[in-house]
């Protein structure tokens, strides 16, 4: 019952189920606590990191173009940064993407497998 493993908890918890915002609200009302373990303050920005990239990655799944002020407002961070993040996803790889800076918006390459999949996904849920 320490405070300090029940907020630790629920942040782990709010990790685990891609909660960005329950994540962020326990980080910003827990800051100064949370700040105070080493361990912690040595990874909380690979962890919010880590959580945007799996929020921004289901997000945009779905789709082929997608405003970034919209993920920005889902992620509750600013243009700049989604960009920035975007950015990272495709040099790593892990997005078949690109950035229109003029107009906002990332479009995303679909692949005949990844249409394909999505197809019998929703065939097989018939």
């Amino acid at each position: 019952n320490d405070p300090d493993v029940s907020v630790i908890r629920a942040l782990v918890a709010a990790y685990q189920k891609n909660d960005i915002d329950v994540f962020e609200s326990l980080l910003k009302t827990h800051r100064e606590q949370l700040m105070d373990d080493d361990f912690i303050r040595d990874y909380i920005e690979d962890l919010l990191k880590n959580i945007r990239t799996q929020v921004v990655m289901k997000l945009i799944r779905p789709y082929t173009r997608v405003k970034i002020p919209f993920i920005s407002q889902e992620l509750n961070i600013p243009p700049k940064d989604v960009e920035a993040l975007m950015v990272a996803l495709i040099l790593d790889g892990r997005v078949d993407a690109k950035i229109d800076q003029v107009n906002q918006v990332l479009h995303i390459a679909r692949t005949v497998s990844e249409d394909a999949a999505a197809i019998n996904a929703r065939a097989e849920g018939l």
